[in-house]
């Protein structure tokens, strides 16, 4: 019985490892994307601020998913759509 327990938990495991998470073409250029110029520009202001500053978020989210969305382009995979996000005030 404990053999067959921890063969189970082998085959858990390894179906859990070999998910789409970190190889998928979308996981690459996010980790691309933060190497961007703009996006180390605004992670570096954005440490600046003692205080969250809204519109800075805004500014890195928007720079980190347009760096993403070029990145997926160079590798001819359609970028995803959707609504504009909301702004802050």
């Amino acid at each position: 019985m404990r053999r067959r327990s921890v063969w189970l938990l082998l085959v858990i495991l390894a179906g859990c490892a070999s998910g789409r998470g970190g190889g998928s073409p979308e996981a690459v250029c996010r980790r691309q994307a933060y190497d961007d110029p703009a996006v180390k520009h605004l992670t570096i202001e954005g440490l600046g601020e003692p205080a969250a500053n809204p519109q800075t978020q805004f500014n890195y989210e928007m720079a980190l998913r347009a760096a993403t969305d070029a990145c997926l382009r160079r590798k001819g995979i359609q970028v995803r759509g959707g609504v504009e996000p909301v702004r802050p005030y």
